[in-house]
């Protein structure tokens, strides 16, 4: 079947099933993305047996749309148009103010509707305006509010990552979710084949990637852990995995063609391939058996080779001009310890493991430009002189990924953790699922804006995309559940003018398309129940130490900065989230002194730290508080040990001393409780 058959499906089977509603009177029409420009009209277009289709499609095309038109029933209109007709009219023609291929023309009046368009791609996104306009069928007779809708999109990337890896989900609930994006406008569908937590993808030349590590002994990850993460085959009791034929990968791509849908695979290099080494261990560092590592070995040929033969089957099935290589979090310490990278750096004259893996990506870079594709990579490939030609998708906020690759002159599609990752909780977490390190709601999603201040060509921002990891994402329910509505919040972010988006409108908005996602059997978000902030984060505490000075006698975390060095004495508590600009992180002990200014009559001195598991963030083991006069000499107010509890994947404790005394200086030393992860505080009170 081929992509018109199959955009002419997907378009008749949603204007049957989903479609139009009985419209209210003037009512204000409700669509996701929201429009460029609207102007109500009066009446309504009155959907009724008397409606006919008319097209100006030739030939293939036209024939096409009618037989599908048929199995409504409807079909094409033979001939003139009866008088007592209304019409539905589907014309490709080239649009007066804009070019934009996406672009569409949506025009209701009583007696016709018509979508015009530069495109098909245009045509099909008018068509998923017309269809929201009602909200579902309700009756024999639809009612179509009158309305011209003249609009395009903001950015030309508009996408959703679903990471496949850690958790396998269906080729069934990949299409689903193809069906429900294209509904919103999303044009980009990331699909994260491969990571440490399975191999997703048939490869031919190398068929152990599937054999030996598509399945393991135990589907959450925490227990699989606990197992030294090892692997096995489909055979073995209790496997879970799975993953996707070549056949499977073409029916996906044909299936996101044909609703305009771009899949973009990403097949991660030279990181993340602990699966690539279980089945492969002779592309490691450390030889056989690889237990320790999760990184491939730069400093053989052979694993290029290995590189370059995978993405070359990829290719043959991803028509995507991008291919994604991931590049992100990899441990380059392994590569320190090899002879055979420190031997590579010595040929290839370059300066450290960052310059190692810039030479791996440019290779990788140029073999795929040669092959007619453009690399994608996080930003992580910054930390070298990549190709200008390469694609930055940033996702640290921290370190500005995204402005630094706008200032050298890289296209950029911006998903920052701090706005749209999905697997942060988007609710109060004491009774979210469980979810990873932060707190982004639909409204901190719904508020980013993909535009860096700064003088550069805007046209290299490509777009936005929301991301949702699947480390504690075990099932399909829950997937859906962590993407809606915030994909709705990106679908938005990615189309509409900052000048006319309105959270209190978008959000009224959404919670009419939660009754359509119902009704195709997803499972979002209720919007409705929404708990909302922190209480506590919603107003300043009152402290004697609001103000003062905070000596550092050790570093705080760059990747947890919040404010810098006022954070501790801001006079503010931290929200739920651990990545907001409140909560201050230690890669090691916190240890500060607060100076009062003047010696002071204390009776409280107490601070907050967050605990979330799956993030690593910790309490911290112990608690010492002294205090001084002169800033010099010592002396104990309160020392405790305390013990994490780890069946409390998330908590906020506050911990200190209550008592009587009095002085000038304060020291809070803060012990970490084990040799990773972080302690992170938001605020230091003292009465």
């Amino acid at each position: 079947m081929n992509r018109i058959m199959r955009t002419w499906l997907w378009v008749l089977f949603v204007f049957l099933s989903f479609s139009m509603g009985r419209a209210q009177g003037d009512r204000k029409i409700c669509v996701i993305p929201k429009p460029q420009n609207v102007v109500m009209g009066g009446g309504e277009f009155v959907w009724n047996a008397r409606t006919e289709w008319h097209t100006n499609l030739k030939g293939k095309e036209k024939i096409l749309l009618d037989r599908y038109l048929q199995m409504l029933p409807y079909r094409l209109a033979k001939g003139k148009v009866k008088a007592d007709a209304n019409i539905v009219r589907l014309t490709l023609e080239s649009l007066p103010n804009t070019t934009n291929p996406e672009a569409y023309l949506l025009q209701v009046t009583p007696k016709e509707i018509e979508v015009k368009a530069n495109t098909g791609a245009g045509l099909f996104y008018g068509l998923q305006t017309l269809f929201q306009l009602g909200g579902g069928i309700d009756s024999a007779e639809l009612n179509i509010p009158c309305v011209t809708i003249s609009d395009e999109p903001r950015f030309v990337h508009r996408g959703y990552m679903l990471d496949v890896s850690r958790h396998f989900f269906p080729k069934e609930f990949i299409l689903k979710m193809l069906d429900v994006l294209a509904y919103y406008k999303i044009n980009v569908f990331h699909f994260h084949l491969v990571d440490t937590g399975g191999w997703r993808i048939e490869i031919s030349r190398y068929p152990k990637l599937t054999e030996m590590t598509a399945y393991r002994p135990a589907a959450d990850l925490d227990e699989w852990r606990r197992r030294k993460n090892v692997f096995c085959t489909k055979e073995v009791e209790g496997a879970y995995g799975g993953y996707y034929t070549k056949d499977d990968i073409r029916e996906i791509v044909a299936y996101a063609a044909a609703r305009h849908i771009t899949v973009i695979p990403e097949i991660d290099m030279p990181g993340h391939s602990r699966e690539v080494l279980w089945a492969y261990p002779e592309y490691a560092c450390k030889g056989k058996n690889a237990s320790n590592s999760n990184e491939l070995c730069i400093g053989q040929e052979e694993t290029f080779t290995f590189c370059k033969n995978v993405l070359k089957e990829v290719m043959e099935l991803f028509p995507s001009a991008y291919i994604h290589i991931g590049g992100d979090e990899a441990n380059r310490n392994i590569w320190k310890e090899c002879d055979r990278c420190k031997k590579r750096m010595a040929e290839e004259h370059i300066d450290g493991v960052p310059g190692l893996q810039n030479y791996f990506t440019n290779s990788i870079e140029r073999f795929l430009a040669a092959h007619g594709k453009t690399l994608i990579g996080w930003d992580e490939i910054l930390d070298g002189d990549v190709s200008p030609r390469a694609v930055v998708m940033s996702w640290r906020e921290e370190v500005d990924g995204g402005g630094e690759a706008l200032r050298r002159g890289h296209r950029v599609i911006q998903s920052p953790t701090s706005h749209c990752y999905l697997d942060y909780f988007q609710d109060n977490p004491y009774f979210e699922p469980q979810g990873l390190l932060g707190y982004t709601p639909l409204k901190q999603t719904y508020g980013f804006e993909p535009l860096p201040e700064g003088d550069f060509d805007k046209s290299l921002v490509l777009g936005v995309q929301g991301n949702l990891w699947t480390e504690h994402v075990l099932d399909t329910d829950r997937a859906e559940y962590m993407t809606f509505p915030r994909m709705l919040a990106v679908a938005e972010v990615g189309w509409t003018n900052p000048a006319l988006k309105s959270y209190p409108d978008f959000r009224e908005r959404v919670l009419k398309a939660l009754d359509y996602l119902r009704a195709r059997e997803i499972h979002p978000f209720n919007l409705s129940t929404e708990i909302g902030p922190r209480p506590e984060a919603e107003k300043p505490v009152c402290s004697l130490a609001k103000g003062k000075k905070v000596t550092y006698l050790k570093p705080y975390n760059r990747e947890f900065a919040a404010s810098g060095e006022t954070t501790l004495t801001d006079g503010w508590l931290g929200n739920w989230n651990s990545n907001g600009a409140r909560w201050q992180g230690f890669g090691g002990d916190m240890d500060v002194v607060i100076d009062l200014e003047q010696p002071t009559e204390l009776h409280a001195v107490k601070a907050s730290f967050i605990q979330i598991l799956t993030g690593g963030q910790y309490i911290p083991e112990k608690l010492e508080i002294s205090i001084s006069d002169d800033g010099k000499n010592y002396r104990s107010l309160y020392e405790h040990t305390y013990e994490t509890d780890n069946k409390r994947l998330y908590e906020i404790y506050l911990f200190g001393w209550v008592g009587k005394s009095k002085a000038r200086y304060i020291r809070f030393h803060a012990t970490r409780a084990i040799s990773w992860g972080n302690i992170l505080s938001d605020e230091i009170i003292v009465k």
